[in-house]
């Protein structure tokens, strides 16, 4: 899904006008939150629920913007591609640790019953 939105960010970026982009950009994050809350919701998972919560960080943050109507600079850069590499590392350790999890259950030996 990460994918998907970064993919319509580009998408939006290049045949969206500048001005108009503000909106369709708050619609990506809140996809991508939702989606984000769909699944920590559905695993029951902390790290999901982390990249959830950074995603909605990322989400204020295009808000705040666009309701004050500030030009995005320097400030604005850093704490969005923060929030964005967050969120990338957090998928990246939660998956790597569900799937070490996968792996020792797998070769866990079975109990007798």
């Amino acid at each position: 899904m990460t994918l998907l939105i970064s993919i319509a960010f580009v998408i939006v970026n290049e045949l969206v006008p500048e001005m108009a982009r503000p909106v369709p950009h708050l619609v990506l994050d809140g996809v991508l939150a939702l989606s984000f809350l769909v699944l920590a919701v559905r695993y029951a998972s902390l790290w999901i629920g982390a990249v959830m919560l950074l995603q909605g960080v990322q989400f204020s943050l295009h808000a705040y913007f666009f309701v004050t109507k500030l030009v995005p600079g320097r400030t604005y850069a850093i704490v969005n591609n923060l929030v964005t590499w967050g969120t990338l590392l957090g998928i990246l350790l939660g998956t790597l640790a569900v799937l070490r999890a996968t792996r020792a259950a797998r070769s866990a030996p079975a109990l007798p019953r």
